[in-house]
């Protein structure tokens, strides 16, 4: 009787198509992996594919910033943050259409990857299914900071493939 069941589940599983998949790059090994993985699935499903990378916000933008005793000129600038990951991401992009996937849009957004992954873009675009890699920081990061995919698992109203 468990064997059936567990046989039902998996054909559930394996008929299961996906229209919109998101995977989330940080550019370390494991969400590469996850974008190849994501192409795969899309290939597969014929699904739209959503390539994002959120970058965490800057304590300052350019111009003028008050500190302690006086104030400080910066040059970190948002903007040019954002352009300069849409171009990168205009190149993976560009790959995953070589490689078959018809529909493919990059999103580059300044905020909370944990917040951004696991619902913002996921409600905005209907994402169904989202791969990311099992860890983008070092393991002693993870241990101060928590981890993003961790946060994803528990949050996320999509379904969740974690790639190692």
């Amino acid at each position: 009787m468990k064997i059936d069941k567990l046989e039902s589940e998996m054909s559930t599983m394996q008929n299961q198509q996906y229209q919109n998949i998101l995977v989330g790059i940080d550019g370390s090994e494991t969400s590469m992996r996850a974008l190849d993985k994501a192409i795969d699935a899309a290939i597969r499903n014929q699904a739209k594919l959503y390539i994002a990378q959120v970058l965490k916000p800057q304590l300052s933008t350019v111009g003028r910033a008050s500190i302690g005793f006086g104030v400080v000129e910066t040059d970190i600038d948002d903007e040019s943050r954002l352009k300069e990951q849409k171009q990168l991401l205009d190149d993976v992009v560009a790959q995953a259409k070589d490689k078959g996937v018809k529909d493919v849009t990059s999103i580059v957004k300044i905020g909370n990857p944990r917040e951004e992954l696991a619902r913002n873009i996921q409600q905005a675009q209907k994402i169904d299914l989202i791969y990311i890699g099992a860890t983008g920081a070092n393991r002693v990061a993870q241990m101060f900071l928590g981890s993003n995919t961790t946060y994803i698992l528990e949050n996320s109203i999509a379904d969740v493939m974690v790639v190692r």
